[in-house]
């Protein structure tokens, strides 16, 4: 593997880093309870040993099953994801179905027999029933369904390594998929490139930069819509709530392998020199020059781009307020100056 160019990349470590933030977009848009996506794969998975599946199938239905809210026949192509697969889709299309119907995470001894009574009497319909049946006559699998812990314990365990050397740019377009989740980032990456190829950033920095900078805002997915979405100044209790998506981020990105770089400088875009900036609160001794600069290309680009309690800046009201903030000793001001010459 050529480090300057490639990276190890696994799609299962990648999705569960990031599936309590998809979760937390799940229970608001979809109404299923907590850690849905995860009992579906963590079940799946059980059903799949029963079936005895080869190992890269079993690889390929954990992956289906994390991401099956969202998936579909071309991003699962991108994530190498065995989406055609029959046996893979009826097996997390029934996982799915009875989690939604009956929430195996209740902690209600009631729910349990209910479950049970479903599964004996529709054995015969049924593909997967008897099989489950089977697998959760014991206390250990109803446990398991109700910690998150547990499961993600067991899916590392009993996983085959399917790790994949890619490049940079392959790795960029699944990452680029993920933060489109939230918003578009196309506009912004290509901001960042301008800004990165002034800099002449070497090769692996250029695309390690651009990769953080795609995932910048995947942590919104975990603040509610009703927040993100209001028309009116929220409330200073709504702001904290919005501030907590810089660490639901950070959690996700340096849980990934080789994402050390990478959730550094997509996680620190909001501090500040002064100090005065979220989540840590960091001052200019704590900042790098690829911190600074991605902290001023997101302001930037925020301030550029339409919100829902207001339109877009001008070219000209962004820089003003990027030039203020310099005066108030929050931005870096030489890269600000460098930004105006370079963007604007």
């Amino acid at each position: 593997m050529n480090k300057k160019k490639e990276m190890n990349f696994n799609i299962n470590n990648f999705l569960l880093a990031t599936t309590n933030i998809l979760d937390k977009r799940d229970i608001e848009t979809n109404n299923v309870s907590e850690f849905h996506s995860l009992r579906v794969a963590y079940i799946s998975l059980k059903i799949g040993e029963k079936l005895a599946l080869e190992p890269k199938k079993m690889f390929d239905l954990c992956a289906y099953s994390l991401f099956h809210n969202y998936i579909n026949k071309e991003n699962a192509k991108l994530l190498g994801i065995d989406y055609m697969s029959d046996i893979l889709s009826s097996v997390i299309n029934f996982v799915h179905t009875l989690d939604e119907e009956f929430d195996f995470s209740s902690e209600k001894i009631s729910n349990r027999k209910s479950i049970i009574t479903y599964l004996n009497s529709s054995a015969k319909i049924e593909k997967y029933a008897d099989l489950l049946l089977d697998i959760s006559s014991t206390i250990d699998f109803w446990m398991d369904c109700q910690s998150s812990n547990m499961m993600q314990q067991y899916i590392y365990s009993s996983l085959y390594d399917f790790t994949e050397v890619l490049t940079f740019e392959e790795v960029l377009k699944r990452t680029k998929m993920f933060g489109s989740l939230y918003q578009p980032v196309d506009t912004f990456l290509e901001r960042c490139l301008k800004m990165i190829t002034f800099y002449n950033f070497d090769e692996k920095d250029r695309w390690t930069f651009l990769i953080a900078a795609s995932m910048i805002d995947f942590g919104k997915l975990s603040i509610p819509k009703s927040i993100l979405e209001k028309k009116s100044k929220l409330t200073s209790d709504e702001y904290e709530i919005v501030k907590s998506n810089v660490y639901f981020n950070k959690n996700a990105l340096r849980s990934i392998y080789g994402f050390e770089d990478i959730s550094k400088w997509a996680t620190k875009h909001q501090e500040q020199l002064d100090g005065d900036g979220y989540p840590s609160r960091f001052n200019a001794s704590d900042l790098s020059l690829k911190d600074r600069l991605m902290s001023i290309l997101h302001k930037y680009n925020a301030l550029l781009s339409k919100k829902e309690y207001r339109a877009a800046y001008s070219e000209k009201e962004s820089v003003n307020i990027l030039e203020l903030m310099n005066k108030n000793y929050q931005l870096d001001k030489a890269i600000v100056d460098d930004l105006i010459n370079v963007l604007v």
